[in-house]
């Protein structure tokens, strides 16, 4: 049984998962850590630490590099819970609580260990993904499976969508598998070693479209950076323009790749390659969301 629950955290599934924490086991819940990061769009600062107000869980706010080390020797717990947590944990802290550190990573591991494993799901064109309960050790995301559950990425999913479902099948493990895990009861398993793969860390800067793809490579490289993240984006007449949502046109259409092959009802249908075509639905200049793009000609590229 632990008794000492530690969580570490930030953003919105970490803000659930330490709801459902002091919900499902007040008692054992000593503490938590989270990020300074208010700058971040996907910040749940204020909200955890209102939470923790409110309940009186002790909190301690962490910037720059992170370091756990003086949250680990001042909670002392036996058990660390870690959901949106971005900084690398040395392997002596580790060590040192007795039932080590367990997080959640949002792909069915072993595939897509790494950074932005939804990301990279939806880029490939992926029809599942999922997400994995699982041990921390020296590997990245390498440690022992408790537990792991699939969600659909259907073909009009946003990546806010699947985020959604992976959100909502996190809460049920909680809710049914939680006071089994704390109490000892739950038992992990080695990692597989087939279907391995890795994704590299990804940034803003790599949100540009290559138009030379196929239409559906395009189109899920759109919906694969949506809100909650910094977008797609190509340049128009030298503009930084950036895409939240766009569809398949449904017919061949001729043309180099990033011409504006056609117009209809005010929405560009961009030709992409092996004459494959998308229509842009919502896009914007990169600063002014509001600001309404005007097509000036249909001999235009994107690029």
């Amino acid at each position: 049984m632990y008794n000492r629950v530690l969580f570490i955290g930030s953003k919105a599934l970490g803000l659930s998962v330490l709801k459902l924490m002091h919900e499902l086991s007040e008692k054992t819940l000593i503490g938590c850590v989270t990020i300074d990061d208010p700058d971040d769009g996907r910040s749940e600062l204020k909200a955890i630490k209102e939470f923790c107000k409110k309940n009186t869980v002790p909190v301690k706010v962490l910037s720059g590099k992170c370091d756990l080390t003086e949250p680990i020797e001042e909670f002392s717990p036996d058990l660390c819970f870690v959901v949106g947590w971005y900084h690398i944990i040395p392997q002596n802290l580790l060590e040192k609580p007795a039932g080590g550190f367990i997080g959640i990573h949002d792909s069915l591991l072993p595939a897509h260990r790494g950074f932005a494993p939804v990301v990279w799901a939806m880029i490939a064109g992926e029809k599942e993904t999922g997400f994995s309960v699982f041990s921390f050790d020296k590997g990245m995301d390498t440690g022992k499976i408790w537990y792991q559950d699939k969600v659909e990425i259907s073909e009009y999913d946003q990546i806010s969508d699947v985020l959604a479902k992976l959100e909502a099948k996190t809460e049920e493990f909680f809710k049914e598998h939680y006071q089994e895990l704390i109490a000892g009861d739950l038992k992990p398993r080695e990692q597989s070693d087939e279907g391995v793969s890795y994704g590299a860390m990804r940034t803003p800067e790599d949100g540009l479209i290559d138009w030379r793809k196929d239409a559906e490579t395009v189109r899920n490289f759109i919906r694969a950076q949506s809100d909650p993240y910094p977008l797609a984006f190509t340049f128009y007449r030298g503009e930084k323009i950036k895409i939240r949502r766009a569809e398949l046109f449904p017919y061949p259409i001729q043309g180099s790749p990033g011409q504006i092959g056609m117009i209809e009802d005010g929405l560009p249908v961009v030709v992409c390659g092996k004459n494959t075509g998308i229509r842009i639905l919502d896009f914007f200049p990169d600063a002014d969301e509001d600001k309404t793009i005007e097509i000036k000609s249909l001999k235009d590229r994107l690029g």
